[in-house]
């Protein structure tokens, strides 16, 4: 019971890490975005984190992210391949780009109507630590079962 128990915490932990594989996050701090190019697949999310005690957001050709506050988040799906540079409205010095890559893994430059979807995200990018979290306690939940009995002497 405790070893299926243990087993299927390790099993939903790791479904939810390869959800998440498709995602980069982008940190905005002291005026930078970090990293500052990202690279991803057509259809990959790109979000923004804004981790600076002053708003900033994401402006690019066509779509944007909403004005963030310290700690918010905002989330951006790329569907087609390109080269989309942006910057932040309030901090024109504040520049950088996503390439998207084809399928076939070049980027190519699509046609004029370039679409970027926006979807505002709630989970700040330390939410992947919920996996080991559940991994954590599923193990501990699996000894706190197993452990009691390696000591007793059966008659």
């Amino acid at each position: 019971m405790a070893l299926s128990a243990g087993l299927a915490l390790f099993v939903l932990g790791s479904q939810g890490s390869t959800a998440l594989a498709a995602d980069k996050f982008v940190t905005m701090y002291a005026n930078e975005y970090r990293p500052g190019v990202v690279t991803i697949n057509v259809g990959d999310t790109v979000t923004w984190v804004n981790d600076d005690d002053v708003s900033h957001d994401a402006v690019g050709n066509g779509w944007s992210t909403s004005l963030l506050g310290y700690y918010e988040s905002d989330s951006v799906t790329f569907r087609r391949a390109a080269r989309y540079p942006y910057s932040c409205s309030i901090h024109p010095q504040m520049r950088s780009a996503v390439v998207v890559r084809g399928r076939s893994g070049g980027a190519t430059i699509p046609p004029t109507d370039t679409v970027a979807s926006t979807s505002p995200r709630s989970d700040p990018p330390g939410s992947w630590i919920a996996v080991p979290v559940v991994l954590i306690a599923g193990s501990a939940l699996l000894l706190a079962l197993v452990w009691p009995r390696r000591g007793r002497a059966e008659a």
